[in-house]
């Protein structure tokens, strides 16, 4: 029995020894990023960007997420990032556990998950923690994106039923005839 009391205390003390290298390192749960200062809620957001003209950036997360953590300890506070999310979009903050229909609405059913909206419509998408320079690059095709007066999901649409077209007119030719033109 003592040797179990020993393995336990000791147990113990490990873990306890982790939690706290860990809070010293900033574990635990981070800030929530000034850049999300202002905003109630999701629907607030989407009211307010279509009044204004402007894209709402939905940032979800949640406590329990090492990454979102992570990320609202670095990435969302970086001057750059910041700077391009205050010019470009209209910010808000969705915690998952706290808002289920934000949460849903957003399809985040993994976390971290960055989505872009205009007029309410997802317009581009992004999950998990990625480095500074492609969240920069992926944040400015998304606004591009999202500017454009032909949404990606038309263009990209177009294109693919533009192929398709192209290969089965191919496929309908007679092997020793000359290939149509594409439209």
């Amino acid at each position: 029995m003592n040797r179990l009391l020993n393995i336990l205390g000791v147990a113990s003390a490990i873990i306890v020894s982790i939690l706290i290298i860990q809070r010293l390192a900033g574990g635990g749960v981070a800030p929530t990023p000034e850049v999300f200062q202002g905003r109630s809620s999701l629907e607030a957001a989407i009211t307010e960007a279509a009044k204004s003209n402007k894209v709402v950036f939905a940032f979800a997360t949640a406590d329990w997420c090492p990454p979102c953590q992570q990320m609202k300890r670095t990435l969302l506070v970086e001057p750059s990032i910041v700077a391009q999310i205050n010019r470009d979009f209209l910010p808000v903050y969705v915690d998952i556990e706290k808002d289920n229909a934000a949460a849903e609405r957003l399809a985040a059913f993994s976390v971290p998950t960055t989505v872009i909206l205009k007029d309410g419509k997802q317009v581009a998408r992004m999950e998990g923690l990625v480095p500074h320079d492609a969240y920069a690059q992926w944040l400015t095709a998304a606004y591009e994106q999202a500017r454009s007066a032909t949404p990606f999901v038309e263009r990209a649409s177009d294109e693919f039923l533009k192929n398709i077209q192209k290969n089965v007119q191919a496929a309908e030719q007679p092997s020793n005839a000359p290939a149509a033109p594409p439209k």
